[in-house]
């Protein structure tokens, strides 16, 4: 079966990404899962990706991130200051100088298709994920002596709309580490935002304060109350093998073609009032509740 094509709207988007350890590998220990929030970051700040909060367990990881519109511009200095986050000083004061040199000797066309080959790489869910994950497994493979794949098969990303489905996504990823029997609440996890947020980790709590003034606007604007929002509780395969995650009208929007519609698209995949459609023939068939 074709694997289902990754929803990219052309507007700023919510997706929950997660990716797994080769055979279930618990490769991920404290000194791991420090060297990639490291690398999460600088991949983050490349991409023009808000982190919202993040889970890192043992051999997977859940992120909640915000990816701009693809449309949005990208000046030369934010380029710069882009790549100074991932590639360091050095670099960006090299294509700096190299792309000064280059518009004063008449070059600007060529200096110009050597940032667009960055910018293109920025406003991109599937860029990020392949920035990210490249450079943990590059780093592992170094320091560890690991040979062969890191991850497993295709990151999985599912788009979420705004509001009460954004809110439960990031009460799922939080719950995480407690339906694994590893801590008895979220903010206990060491490597989750809630946890390392209360320890003062200025990154996570900017993240989350970026979450709770989306959940702010959204109920301003009528469309979003916290009583709404469903706990999760044990493993909730919408939230892992979806492609579109929120009410059924948002779900509708962006599941685009007649054949698309038909193969992913399944009504009965409801819990409460969120919908999530699937790509995969192994997907649970929920049922609804009251």
């Amino acid at each position: 079966m074709a694997r289902p094509r990754r929803v990219k709207p052309n507007e700023r988007s919510f997706y929950h990404m997660i990716s797994r350890i080769a055979n279930q590998a618990h490769f991920m220990d404290d000194k791991v899962k420090k060297k990639m929030l490291e690398i999460l970051h600088a991949a983050a700040e490349f991409s023009g990706v808000v982190v919202g909060t993040y889970m890192l367990m043992d051999n997977h990881f859940h992120l909640l991130v915000c990816v701009p519109s693809p449309d949005d511009p990208i000046p030369d200095d934010m380029v710069l200051r882009r790549v100074r986050a991932l590639y360091g000083e050095a670099e960006a004061r090299r294509l700096e100088l190299r792309w000064g040199q280059m518009r004063k000797d008449g070059r600007g066309a060529v200096a110009e298709a050597e940032a667009n080959r960055f910018r293109r790489r920025m406003h991109d869910v599937s860029e990020f994920a392949k920035t990210f994950k490249q450079r943990v497994a590059q780093w592992y493979n170094t320091s560890h002596g690991h040979v062969g794949t890191l991850w497993t098969g295709r990151f999985k990303s599912p788009l979420v709309e705004e509001g009460r489905y954004l809110a439960t996504c990031m009460k799922y990823i939080h719950h995480n580490p407690v339906s694994a029997g590893m801590v008895r609440s979220g903010p206990d996890y060491v490597w989750g935002a809630p946890g390392a947020a209360r320890r003062g980790d200025v990154r996570a709590q900017a993240g989350l304060a970026f979450l709770v003034a989306v959940f702010k606007r959204c109920k301003e604007e009528g469309r979003f109350s916290w009583k709404d929002v469903v706990e999760p509780t044990g493993r909730d395969l919408r939230f892992s093998n979806g492609v579109v995650i929120g009410s059924r009208r948002f779900v509708e929007t962006h599941v685009h073609d007649a054949a698309d519609r038909q193969r992913r698209w399944r009504p009965n995949h409801i819990v409460g009032d969120i919908y999530s459609s699937h790509g995969q023939r192994s997907a649970p068939m929920a049922t609804r509740v009251a």
